[in-house]
């Protein structure tokens, strides 16, 4: 597997190689000021009722709705919202531009599909975390929540980024 990313690297224009790496650095640079940001919380929680049992609000007035309130319908929302930019990323990866493009929407390609993978990754971790939570309530670190919102930020930076190279590199 190692072999056929380095093979499909080599394959690609060395226009696109910058690009490459400034979608990794979106990514690592979210990552790192997320988990900065969240440096000294011990876990989080995706239930609201939760954060009312175990933290008592936290010092915070919480609506009445967070003492029944769960994580499973923003759950949902959140896994529609990404699978609809996936689809349109990949539509438009598919579909536009022609068989041959122009360099300027190459590269819009190739941070779309960056916009793809992390918003793969985005709603496969975001799943398997939550269902851990389901199990120890604790399983949700810093660091997993730092992961879930670098992917997330990163998935609409790049489907937004991709956009915004497409329309200045038309006609």
């Amino acid at each position: 597997m190692c072999t056929a990313a380095i093979t499909a690297l080599h394959q690609a224009p060395v226009a696109t190689w910058p690009i490459l790496a400034c979608a990794f650095g979106l990514f690592l640079t979210l990552l790192v000021g997320f988990k900065w940001s969240n440096r000294k919380a011990a876990s989080f929680y995706f239930d609201p009722q939760d954060f009312v049992h175990y933290e008592n609000g936290g010092g915070r007035k919480l609506p009445l709705a967070a003492e029944k309130g769960t994580f499973a319908p923003l759950l949902s929302n959140y896994l529609d919202v990404t699978k609809l930019l996936i689809t349109v990323a990949a539509a438009s990866i598919a579909f536009g531009g022609g068989q041959h493009p122009p360099s300027g929407i190459l590269i819009a390609k190739v941070v779309m599909s960056f916009s793809i993978l992390y918003g793969v990754a985005f709603t496969a971790l975001l799943q398997f975390f939550y269902d851990e939570y389901c199990i120890n309530v604790r399983a949700y670190t810093p660091f997993r929540y730092s992961l879930i919102q670098a992917l997330g930020f990163s998935t609409l930076a790049c489907f937004c980024f991709g956009y915004f190279i497409w329309a200045f590199n038309l006609g």
